[in-house]
């Protein structure tokens, strides 16, 4: 549907001439291309990793609703928090972080386990999406020492 629309965006890589070659055909196609190489898989790479963050933030989501259940908050007004508080602004600030191996805290790891301890505690029984394997993966950092580190030291392993 999108490119029926001539919007969204198109992601291309490969080898420079070619791309260059079809890239005004491609622009009348989508709202924007997007040209990330000549590695013939990059292109395909950046797709699952923007939507590996749809599907994390929508399970997120998921589980936001879970714990407004149990606690008689409808989903309407549990998205109304974010109407203040922009998650997003996460990748930016904690991405670069990680991405740098800089795990200075600015919100250390203990205190962020502590919160999502008290997150799944507030679902009650009600099914989780993501926030149980965060968890996991929270506990296994602190036990490797991370636990003074910001909340970004549970990537340490993949950046390191």
């Amino acid at each position: 549907q999108m490119a029926r629309d001539a919007v969204g965006l198109m992601l291309v890589s490969g080898p420079k001439d070619v791309y260059e070659a079809v890239a005004e055909p491609l622009a009348k196609m989508t709202g924007e291309v997007w040209y990330v190489g000549e590695d013939g898989d990059r292109a395909a790479a950046y797709k699952l990793f923007g939507n590996s963050m749809i599907f994390v933030i929508t399970a997120g989501v998921a589980d936001v609703f879970a714990m407004g259940k149990e606690l008689g908050i409808s989903p309407d007004d549990a998205l109304a928090v974010f109407s203040k508080f922009q998650p997003g602004g996460a990748i930016k600030g904690r991405g670069t972080k990680m991405a740098r191996r800089d795990f200075s805290a600015s919100f250390e790891l203990t205190m962020a386990r502590k919160d999502l301890r008290l997150m799944i505690e507030a679902a009650g029984g009600q099914p989780l999406v993501v926030l149980p394997g965060i968890a996991t993966r929270m506990d296994e950092a602190i036990a490797k020492g991370h636990g003074k580190d910001d909340l970004a030291a549970i990537g340490a392993e993949v950046v390191e």
